[in-house]
C-alpha cells in the first residue's frame, strides 16, 4: 500500500482541531456589546464609531481615526483625503483585492499599476519607482496576505517625489514591520474590518492618518454628521452635506463588535503569530515550499488573514507540480488550494469599460495617457496564481494539530514520486520562471 492517502494509505491529520478554525472568537462581551447597542436605540449614532476610532488609533499611536462602514469607504474617502482627482494617478500593485484602487476610478483619476516582489508578493519599490509621473498622487502599499510590504524603500520614494503613501492593512492587523506596527508607517492607512478578517465586526473600516487636513477631508467626503467638528476654517461652511455624496458612517452594531474586538485583539494575536510561526519553521527547510513570511528582523505576519505559501517547482522533488502536489496535501486531511491572485491589470473594468458612459474607456478618459496594460507586462503578478496555494488558517496555536498538517505537507513530498499526476499539472513554463526567480 503507497504511504500517500491519495493512493489509499493513510491520512497525516488525525487530530480533531476543535474550535482551532472558529472565527470570529464571540464570547460574552460581543454578545453584551451588541445587546446594549440593540436597547439603546443607537443604531445610527456616530457615537460608537467614534469609540472604536480612537481605540484604533490609539493602538497604533495615531492622532486621527475615521470609522468607515467598509473598508473600502475607507480607501475612498483616504484618496479624497490626499487630494485625488481628475487626471491624476496612483500607483497600486495589481496583485490584490479591487478596493485598493478601483475607488479612484469615480474621482477622475487612473492606476498605474506595479509588479510584486516575487517572494513577498507585495508590491515591488524597484517598480514603483520605475512607474512614477508628475501625476502621481499616491502610492498604495497593500500588506498582502498578511505580509508587511517593504516600507522602507516606498517612503523614502515618496519622500524624494512628494507622494502620499497609503498603507491596505486588510490582510495583516497588527504585523510589524522592523518593529512599527503596519498601518502607522504611512502617511495613512485603510483597513476592512469585516467579518472574515483578522480584526471582525461585521462589517467595516478605519481610516488612520497623522496629518490633520488629510483626516478632515476625508470627514467632509462622507461623514455630514461630523463635519461640524472640523477645525479647518475652509471646511466649517460645510457642515451637513459631504462633498462626495456618500454616508461612510459606521453604524452602531458593528461599531460595538469592533470596540471589543479591538479591546480583544492584544489577547488573540500573539495566538495567531506563534502558529504562523510554527507552521513555516516547520516547513522552513522541505524542498519545493517556500514560506511566505516576512525576513526583516522584527517582522511578523500580521493576523493570519487569507495565509497562503509560495510554490518552487524546480526545487520540489521531480520537478512535482503544483496541482497534484495540492490534491495530494488535501487528502492527507488539511489545507492546500493552489491559487492566489490574478491581477487586476487585465480585467475589463480596467482595459475597455465605459463605467460612466465616457468617450474613452474609464480607465484613462481623464488621463494625459494610456496607462493600460496588456498582458506579460507584470509578469511576477500574472505568475502568481499558478505559484502561491493557501494554506490553513490557524486561529491560535496548537502545537499538536500544526505539526500534524505540517507533516501532511512533508509527507507529499517525501513520496513525491508516487503522487498521481492528472493531464495539465504539469508547467514547463512555471519550471522555467521558478528557475528565473531564483536566478
Amino acid at each position: 500500500m503507497s504511504n500517500l492517502a491519495i493512493n489509499g494509505g493513510p491520512k497525516a491529520v488525525t487530530k480533531d482541531p476543535g474550535d482551532l478554525f472558529t472565527h470570529p472568537v464571540i464570547d460574552e462581551r460581543d454578545e453584551k456589546a451588541l445587546l446594549d447597542m440593540l436597547h439603546s436605540g443607537q443604531m445610527s449614532s456616530i457615537e460608537p464609531g467614534m469609540q472604536f476610532e480612537r481605540k484604533y488609533a490609539d493602538w497604533h499611536g495615531m492622532k486621527y481615526g475615521l470609522a468607515h462602514n467598509t473598508g473600502t469607504a475607507a480607501l475612498h474617502g483616504g484618496f479624497f483625503g490626499c487630494g485625488v482627482g481628475e487626471g491624476d494617478e496612483i500607483i497600486c500593485p495589481s496583485y490584490t483585492y479591487w478596493a485598493s484602487c478601483t475607488p479612484v476610478l469615480s474621482m477622475g483619476a487612473t492606476v498605474v499599476f506595479a509588479d510584486i516582489d516575487p517572494w513577498t508578493l507585495t508590491v515591488d519599490p524597484a517598480d514603483i519607482e520605475r512607474k512614477i509621473t508628475p501625476r502621481t498622487k499616491v502610492i498604495v502599499a497593500v500588506h498582502c496576505y498578511g505580509h508587511p510590504a517593504d516600507m522602507d524603500p516606498i517612503m523614502e520614494i515618496a519622500e524624494k517625489h512628494g507622494i502620499y503613501v497609503m498603507e491596505d492593512v486588510s490582510h495583516a492587523h497588527g504585523a510589524l514591520y522592523k518593529g512599527r506596527t503596519v498601518g502607522s508607517i504611512g502617511h495613512l492607512s485603510a483597513a476592512s474590518v469585516m467579518t472574515g478578517k483578522a480584526l471582525p465586526a461585521g462589517e467595516g473600516g478605519v481610516l488612520l492618518t497623522n496629518d490633520q487636513e488629510i483626516h478632515e477631508r476625508a470627514i467632509v467626503f462622507g461623514h455630514y454628521g461630523r463635519i461640524s467638528q472640523c477645525e479647518l476654517e475652509e471646511y466649517k461652511s460645510l457642515a451637513g452635506l459631504p462633498l462626495g455624496g456618500y454616508k461612510y458612517r459606521l453604524n452602531g452594531f458593528c461599531a460595538a463588535m469592533a470596540l471589543v474586538q479591538v479591546e480583544k485583539y492584544p489577547e488573540i494575536l500573539p495566538g495567531k503569530v506563534a502558529a504562523a510561526k510554527l507552521w513555516w519553521d516547520l516547513l522552513e527547510d522541505v524542498p519545493g515550499i517556500v514560506p511566505h513570511r516576512p525576513s526583516w528582523p522584527d517582522s511578523t505576519l500580521g493576523g493570519w488573514y487569507a495565509p497562503h505559501g509560495l510554490y518552487d517547482v524546480s526545487a520540489a522533488p521531480g520537478n512535482l507540480p503544483l496541482k497534484a502536489f495540492g490534491r495530494a496535501v488535501q487528502a492527507e486531511g488539511t489545507t492546500c488550494s493552489p491559487g492566489g491572485y490574478g491581477g487586476m491589470h487585465l480585467h475589463p473594468a480596467y482595459q475597455d469599460y465605459r463605467i460612466y458612459h465616457e468617450e474613452k474607456p474609464t480607465m484613462i478618459a481623464r488621463s494625459e495617457r494610456d496607462t493600460r496594460l496588456k498582458k506579460g507586462d507584470l509578469p511576477v503578478t500574472e505568475a502568481g496564481p499558478a505559484r502561491t496555494y493557501s494554506v490553513p488558517r490557524f486561529g491560535y496555536c496548537d502545537e499538536e494539530y500544526i505539526t500534524q498538517c505540517a507533516d501532511a505537507y512533508c509527507k507529499v513530498m517525501e513520496h513525491a514520486d508516487e503522487v498521481p499526476i492528472e493531464e495539465g499539472d504539469y508547467d514547463e513554463e512555471g519550471l522555467a520562471r521558478e528557475r528565473e526567480f531564483r536566478g
